[in-house]
């Protein structure tokens, strides 16, 4: 059965294809809760952000870089391993637990401001691509009585982008998104494919036969008893984090972990509603002065 068919897993890259993007997502994309108070006129207390980011890379440079990320796991975690639950595991970079320090990126199990230090160069020599999307979901909700699913429509605007204006005629990629649960993984499996055979209103589908697989990876391989994960996701995931602050606080907000990938973002340095596309406006200007015009959230 091919990818198609039921969402599957990618352990290795078939010959003919040249690039690979792993999905990572920050924020919740439910809106039912915030349709509900608006309805009912209750205040919405939480963050109301969504953001969904895309790492493209090139074949070239994936082994150098899965290579590179294994060198800094096994620097500071003895044969590149860590207790997770009492289970022995490959150490997974999963943004939020580096960010609060919490184990296995604690004072007691590493020195943190050296592993701090060789992540930053790290992701600094990363050579990849970035296409984000950023959502106010209170807004969204505000301005259509039925708002579209962010999960979806985020997807749409970085495959756009990707398929259309970066990628070559003859050049291939296939999409790996961490697996979220058998009935969530279908329905966007459904949806991409929809996307493949029919294209949008703003780009045809035979830009988007340039996607010839989409595949839904876990944070750790069970076949190869949690020895193994599968990096371009922890990229990903470390990625889409400092890019959901940025868009959240009003483009203010360049930290070092933004500051390491942002001529990563496609378009950099005119990156505003190219690699970085938000929707409604965030009603704040850019730090060089200059309001972000992103009016339309179907509008390329």
């Amino acid at each position: 059965m091919g990818w198609r068919n039921r969402p599957t897993f990618k352990h290795n890259w078939n010959k003919d294809i040249d690039y690979i993007m792993f999905i990572d997502e920050n924020g919740d994309a439910s809106i039912d809760h915030i349709v509900k108070a608006l309805k009912n006129n209750k205040p919405i207390s939480d963050n109301t952000f969504f953001t969904i980011t895309g790492c493209l890379m090139h074949r070239n440079d994936f082994i150098k870089s899965k290579d590179d990320i294994l060198k800094i796991k096994y620097k500071y975690w003895e044969n590149g391993l860590a207790l997770y639950s009492n289970k022995s595991k490959r150490v997974c970079f999963h943004s939020r637990e580096v960010r609060g320090r919490k184990y296995p990126f604690d004072n007691n199990s590493i020195e943190v401001q050296s592993f701090m230090n060789d992540l930053s160069n790290y992701m600094k020599g990363l050579p990849i691509t970035i296409f984000s999307y950023t959502m106010d979901k209170k807004s969204h909700c505000s301005r259509y009585y039925d708002p579209y699913s962010l999960y979806t429509l985020g997807l749409e605007f970085i495959f756009e982008r990707l398929v259309k204006y970066h990628l070559n005629h003859d050049e291939k990629v296939i999409i790996i998104i961490e697996s979220r649960g058998k009935r969530e993984d279908k329905e966007l499996l459904n949806h991409i494919k929809d996307l493949i055979d029919h294209g949008t209103r703003y780009v045809s589908n035979s830009y988007f036969k340039k996607i010839k697989g989409v595949y839904f990876n876990p944070k750790w391989s069970k076949e190869d008893d949690y020895k193994k994960s599968y990096f371009g996701l922890e990229i990903a995931d470390l990625v889409s984090f400092p890019i959901h602050k940025y868009c959240r606080n009003g483009f203010s907000d360049k930290d070092l972990p933004f500051l390491c990938i942002e001529d990563k973002i496609y378009g950099y340095p005119d990156y505003y509603g190219k690699g970085i596309k938000t929707f409604p406006i965030i009603k704040k200007t850019v730090p060089e002065g200059r309001p972000l015009a992103l009016a339309n959230p179907r509008k390329i």
